[in-house]
């Protein structure tokens, strides 16, 4: 059945699900995937995420022959076709497993995506190049985000050649606090995100950041860092060292992240 992405939340991606993601906006695919692993990864201790094709997935699941292991698997496909639609069938909807597949090329994935799109145990998510699109998935990545931040979000997405993943992740930063300043600040420049930052700034940014996932065991924006133990430690310490003992460059942080 039809499904818009900003209908769609983190409470949706469980195992037995099926997302199926048609159209000629592609670059929504990653964005889509990045966020089901993460809300997996809240909800799963063991999960193994994969991205291939419709061949390596299927080979991928005839090699799993664990019949008592507790570890959710993800797969990520791309390009499935009308050719596809029988031989990955007899695998939707199993127990363990969530799928997350992208339509091919139109005439050769009609029959496939109709079917995703009529059988209501499915999720068929249109993914066209227009803004609606655009608005549904940041809605969907930024639950919280105002009318007008989607708005220049949307903006700052049609006049930039960035990965949408990578550029959702930075502005899911800068948004936090709906702040419109920073939005019209990266919209006028076209200016990296990170580069933009001095070190302390940027240390205090991701310490925000770590702190928040430790708080509310989730991610924030497109950093890693605040998963391990000692990370709040380390960005603490990283801050005190570039103070008080030696100058430290920006590469110290990316290392961790």
């Amino acid at each position: 059945m039809k499904v818009e992405f900003k209908n769609i939340n983190e409470r949706h991606f469980q195992p037995g699900r099926v997302f199926y993601l048609y159209g000629n906006y592609k670059k929504t695919f990653g964005a889509f995937c990045d966020f089901a692993t993460s809300a997996l990864r809240n909800n799963f201790s063991d999960v193994n995420v994969h991205f291939c094709s419709v061949s390596e997935c299927l080979k991928n699941i005839s090699e799993q022959c664990d019949l008592f292991g507790s570890s959710v698997s993800c797969f990520c496909v791309r390009n499935a076709e009308d050719s596809h639609l029988e031989k990955i069938k007899p695998y939707l909807g199993n127990a363990d497993k969530l799928f997350i597949l992208e339509s091919g090329d139109y005439a050769k994935s009609k029959k496939i995506t109709d079917f995703f799109v009529n059988d209501r145990d499915f999720c068929a998510v249109a993914s066209f190049k227009n803004n609606l699109t655009l608005q549904s998935i940041i809605k969907m990545i930024m639950p919280n985000v105002s009318a007008v931040a989607a708005n220049k979000i949307s903006e700052i997405i049609n006049n930039t050649d960035e990965d949408l993943l990578s550029l959702l992740k930075k502005i899911s930063l800068l948004c936090e606090n709906n702040d419109i300043a920073n939005l019209q600040e990266y919209a006028t420049y076209k200016q990296s995100f990170w580069e933009g930052l001095d070190f302390i700034p940027l240390v205090r940014l991701l310490l925000q950041s770590a702190i928040k996932q430790k708080v509310y065991d989730k991610s924030f924006g497109d950093i890693h860092i605040g998963t391990r133990k000692d990370d709040i430690e380390f960005l603490l310490n990283a801050e005190l060292k570039q103070k008080f003992e030696t100058e430290l460059t920006k590469s110290y942080l990316y290392n961790r992240m």
